[in-house]
């Protein structure tokens, strides 16, 4: 199966140091959680729809936590279940 990809330009990219997680925002106004393996094999495992473009993104080192910079505002968001909140 193939997982859905971003359809336009990446933004911001960043590592979690704790979980086998990566997050990326686009200017396709999305944000995407992805866990990958040892065989370096990435799977979706979220996606999160903006109404506005996302610029920035970091882990907190416990990798429950994922700011998102957006032009106007800063959000923390909470990663819980397959969902951002």
């Amino acid at each position: 199966m193939i997982s859905s990809f971003h359809s336009k330009p990446i933004f911001g990219l960043d590592v979690c140091i704790k979980k086998e997680l990566v997050a990326t925002c686009s200017s396709d106004r999305t944000v995407r959680l992805w866990s990958y393996t040892s065989t370096n094999m990435f799977q979706s495992e979220l996606c999160y729809s903006s109404d506005q473009e996302a610029h920035a993104i970091a882990f907190h080192p416990s990798g429950l936590h994922l700011v998102v910079g957006f032009s106007d505002n800063v959000r923390m968001m909470n990663i819980l279940d397959k969902q951002l909140v």
